[in-house]
């Protein structure tokens, strides 16, 4: 059984800024995160806001790692 965790706007807004910072694709991020570009591109245009815990946290993990 999966569990769920929601992605605020404010959240979906850093990844968006973060990847752009880093000059990096969809498809990129995707890799480094192991998350679908399909699913990225959702949450970055706010069509998406609810994902599997490992989404998220795969998410997380990304946001906070260094550059």
């Amino acid at each position: 059984m999966s569990t769920y965790k929601v992605i605020d706007n404010q959240m979906a807004q850093a990844l968006l800024i973060k990847r752009r910072q880093q000059s990096m694709t969809l498809a990129d991020m995707a890799k480094e995160t192991n998350v679908t570009r399909d699913i990225l591109s959702q949450i970055e245009r706010g069509k998406k806001q609810v994902v599997q815990a490992r989404v998220f946290g795969s998410l997380i993990s990304w946001l906070s790692k260094e550059d």
